[in-house]
């Protein structure tokens, strides 16, 4: 699916005279040269899109009459916004071109404004100046029949179709990232988040009506036949996760009791009034309850516990994370577990820009694996991870999403979701269990109902860790491709000589730096893990290991997002190898004080010491023969790091006892 950036090469009398006009402010005489050459080159666009920053929107109402049989749609929408600047008294909005608008209204007086409709943009005179700090409050009247356009994420911004499996006609609505102007009059901008949404959805008495938030008010309406559905949401939302969906539905209700809560949460489902509709799916619907407890233990509280979360059905392939109401194609276990998650992910912290979309999709889907490890076995979560890696390597590119004029790019199932995912459980990887865990709650309260970037979560990550973690967002989030390791082994004299090679086949020049776990089998039974940090195209490794060795494996979690062989190989050992002439013992080893260095070379040498997790704790310089005081760190196993000729290393385990 291809996004096209609309570009309209004239406009009415009104627009130009409006425009100079706003141009005359004097905070405007700075970029007026800029607009009046936009105005030449016929570039509408980035017109249209400053003038929508000049304000901040506060509230929407929408008021809309929608049948489960069409997409035709007749109502309004009003809109209280704040003017940012004293530039401009011209209010600028969206909507697409299949819509009549019949009036616009200042709320407060019913004085009609003037307007111009050109394309899918207006533009409308307020009157008031535009002051600094004055309110807008505006009333728009619509009516038409959406577009049949398949720019949104999954289709058109507002659809209506039979459903295949359950035979019901579904109105419904999924303006994910750049298509709610093609069903209400908005501002589709990411980091403008709205104080509070009311949506009035007046249908026939024979249908039910989902929207955000909870259901206010059902009432009979003054036309014969029909009712109107009052949704109110008091959480700030973002454009996009505005949702109407209308239908024959059965409500059916549950309630959520996460930890430290001392009410419970309502889950309210509209699902299709065929009865195998909720029969069939009964399993993945009554997953909801615990998935919103488990996430609520995990990365705090579910954001919006004073409303509601559910979910309302609706024919199309896919899931939409409308915010306290996903809409849903299908139901199973994980699907559920991904839209679920956006709620954190997504909806409660919201990307900055759409380059920045992994951090709500790669997130989401690697909280179907979390899910499934929590809550479902450990052989349905191991798999999970496995597709998760394997669709990731059917894509190109980095995570981070450059071309952002491209619906299908920004969504693309292999680079932003699964290989998203992949990145996610990386960071997992190299933070450990509790501090991962940690890093997310306090992104989510850090930047509760607002936006964040990349950079803003990479910063975050770095202070909360205590670490400089901008490697891992360089090579896995910024860049493309993985590591493909080839690692030889051969075991000698109680010692493991380990040879690892890395390339990348997409950025040969992105080689990776990891502290990578390797899993070692001994022919008299029982295994263990030992850790070497490799970041080069080739990298030698001599470790002592008194019990014979029957095979070592790379990353048996499956961290780690790559193509990988071991394979034992007779030549490798320390004599043989030109590369890595000099060997170091260390001892005693378990040690409580002192660390003791042997070497076959004199010198002074650079040394670290790392935990198990990568993280560095100590660092210094140490003579052959010398000793290193440890006192400073706690009990447990660490991983010693020594610096010889040809700017070569060789990494030692050791552990403490106190």
């Amino acid at each position: 699916m291809k996004f096209t950036i609309r570009r309209f090469i004239s406009f009415s009398f009104f627009i130009l005279i409006s425009i100079i006009t706003w141009a005359q402010h004097p905070c405007a005489l700075a970029k007026q040269e800029s607009f009046q050459q936009q105005l030449k080159k016929g570039n509408a666009n980035s017109l249209q899109m400053d003038l929508m920053e000049l304000y901040d929107v506060h509230f929407h109402h929408l008021n809309l009459g929608v049948e489960r049989t069409t997409k035709y749609i007749q109502g309004s929408v009003r809109t209280k916004a704040i003017w940012r600047t004293n530039e401009t008294d011209t209010f600028g909005f969206q909507l697409h071109s299949n819509f009549t608008i019949d009036s616009i209204l200042d709320y407060a007086s019913g004085s009609k404004l003037t307007f111009s409709h050109v394309a899918d943009f207006c533009y409308a005179q307020t009157g008031n100046g535009g002051n600094k700090g004055s309110e807008i409050d505006l009333q728009i009247f619509y009516k038409g029949t959406a577009p049949t356009s398949g720019s949104a994420a999954i289709g058109d911004g507002f659809s209506n179709k039979n459903s295949p499996t359950y035979g019901n006609q579904i109105t419904w609505s999924l303006s994910q990232p750049y298509s709610a102007y093609e069903w209400w009059p908005c501002k589709q901008s990411l980091q403008d988040k709205i104080d509070s949404v009311f949506t009035s959805i007046t249908t026939d008495t024979s249908n039910k009506a989902g929207g955000c938030g909870l259901l206010n008010l059902l009432e009979p309406s003054a036309i014969s036949g029909k009712h109107t559905f009052h949704w109110k949401t008091f959480y700030p939302i973002d454009y996009y996760l505005i949702m109407v969906s209308v239908g024959k539905y059965t409500e059916y209700v549950a309630y959520a009791k996460p930890k430290g809560l001392a009410d419970s949460i309502l889950v309210q489902h509209y699902i299709y009034n065929n009865p195998t509709a909720y029969t069939q799916n009964l399993s993945s619907i009554n997953s909801t309850v615990p998935l919103i407890e488990k996430f609520s233990d995990l990365f705090g509280l579910y954001p919006f516990h004073a409303e509601k979360y559910g979910h309302v059905m609706a024919p199309f392939s896919g899931g939409m994370e409308h915010q306290t109401m996903t809409t849903l194609g299908i139901f199973n276990f994980g699907l559920v577990a991904h839209e679920l998650g956006h709620q954190w992910f997504g909806d409660h912290v919201t990307c900055a820009t759409w380059k920045d979309i992994w951090l709500n999709e790669g997130m989401a889907t690697y909280l179907e694996y979390l899910a499934a490890k929590y809550l479902k076995t450990a052989s349905v979560a191991e798999n999970e991870i496995i597709t998760m890696h394997a669709e990731a390597k059917k894509g190109t590119g980095s995570v981070y999403c450059y071309d952002t004029t491209s619906v299908s790019r920004i969504f693309s199932s292999a680079i932003t979701y699964n290989k998203g995912g992949s990145a996610v459980r990386v960071l997992h990887y190299l933070l450990g269990d509790s501090m991962f865990f940690h890093v997310l709650k306090t992104y989510q309260s850090r930047f509760a109902f607002r936006t964040a970037s990349t950079n803003d979560f990479r910063l975050l990550v770095n202070e909360v860790s205590g670490r400089n973690l901008d490697y891992f967002f360089e090579n896995w989030i910024y860049k493309g491709g993985w590591p493909t390791y080839v690692s030889k082994w051969n075991q000698r004299d109680s010692m493991l000589y380990l040879q690892i090679g890395q390339t990348n086949y997409e950025v040969p020049s992105n080689l990776f730096d990891f502290m990578l776990p390797y899993k070692i089998t001994f022919k008299a039974g029982g295994d263990t893990i030992i850790y070497v940090r490799q970041n080069n195209e080739l990298t030698y490794f001599s470790i002592k290991i008194n019990q014979p060795i029957q095979s070592i494996v790379l990353d048996p979690e499956s961290w780690i997002l790559k193509n990988s062989t071991v394979q034992f190989d007779a030549t490798i050992n320390s004599i043989e190898d030109p590369y890595q002439p000099s060997t170091f013992t260390i001892y005693p080893n378990p040690t409580s004080e002192k660390l003791l260095i042997g070497s076959n070379r004199n010198g002074i040498f650079s040394y670290k010491i790392f935990d198990l997790m990568g993280k560095l704790l100590q660092s210094g310089l140490v003579e052959n023969n010398g000793s290193i005081d440890i006192t400073a760190l706690k009990e447990g196993c660490f991983l010693f790091q020594l610096e010889m000729e040809n700017n070569q290393s060789q990494s030692r385990i050791f552990t403490i006892m106190h």
